[in-house]
């Protein structure tokens, strides 16, 4: 299947934004911050609960496997991860053995094209039943992330779900109004302190991400909520107010 160009996916990313090689670099440490994020264990343990039993899920931008992946394959379900950095696919296949895990970037990254489980005994062949993108797309503009997330159409199995978890834009205290775009669902440029390093955000508002989810993806939003993250005080981080979608895809 021919998917169309995403806009500025060979582009390197914008200045002052978290690289492939800053997290080649902070692995462990990255885990050691956010995999025991309380909010988003009990985000999983919704979405598995809503889960065909042992089907496919895809985790993009899967980090170090802990928890989304770990947790998944612990409870049965066929876990395909993709993240950018070798680190964090190294780390991910230890976490969770059992799954399957590439070193792509997800702008560049696609499924080989979904056919009927039944046509092929090739695993990757067959769509997800879910996926799961937590503390992804930062980096990325806001036409970037439509055309990616209007990709899961394609990759999802009917009835399938979807787990995003993010910051809305008005969540994050730096955020000025001269950032939002005009219809003030996207905010361009935010500054964040990130694991030792000031950063700039690119991020929706809370109603921005359940529209991307809605008019892109086709899917359904099910529930949203938010949930804050404080983490420990020597990951030199802000805090968070993590934004909870789960969405489903059309039976």
């Amino acid at each position: 299947m021919a998917y169309p160009e995403i806009p500025g996916a060979q582009h390197a990313a914008p200045p002052n934004v978290p690289t492939k090689e800053f997290f080649d670099t902070k692995g462990l440490d990255y885990e050691t911050t956010y995999g025991h994020n309380a909010g988003l264990l009990k985000a999983i343990d919704k979405l598995t609960a809503l889960l065909r039993p042992g089907c496919r899920v895809l985790d993009l931008g899967c980090g170090t496997g802990r928890p989304v992946a770990h947790t998944l394959a612990a409870r049965g379900f066929r876990v395909h991860g993709v993240d950018f950095s070798e680190t964090m696919v190294e780390l991910s296949r230890s976490a969770a053995p059992s799954g399957v895990f590439e070193q792509a970037h997800y702008l560049e990254w696609a499924p080989f094209p979904p056919i009927a489980a039944e046509e092929s005994q090739d695993p990757k062949q067959q769509k997800f039943g879910g996926i799961v993108v937590s503390s992804s797309f930062y980096e990325l503009s806001r036409e970037q992330m439509e055309t990616l997330v209007s990709r899961w159409r394609d990759w999802l199995e009917p009835g399938g779900f979807v787990l995003l978890v993010m910051v809305g834009a008005e969540d994050v205290p730096a955020t000025k109004p001269d950032m939002y775009d005009a219809d003030g669902r996207f905010a361009r440029g935010i500054p964040f302190r990130f694991m030792g390093d000031d950063c700039f955000l690119y991020l929706f508002t809370r109603a921005g991400w359940r529209a991307l989810l809605e008019e892109k993806g086709g899917l359904s939003v099910r529930e949203q909520w938010t949930e804050a993250f404080v983490p420990p005080s020597e990951a030199d981080c802000d805090g968070e107010v993590n934004s909870f979608l789960i969405a489903e895809s059309a039976k």
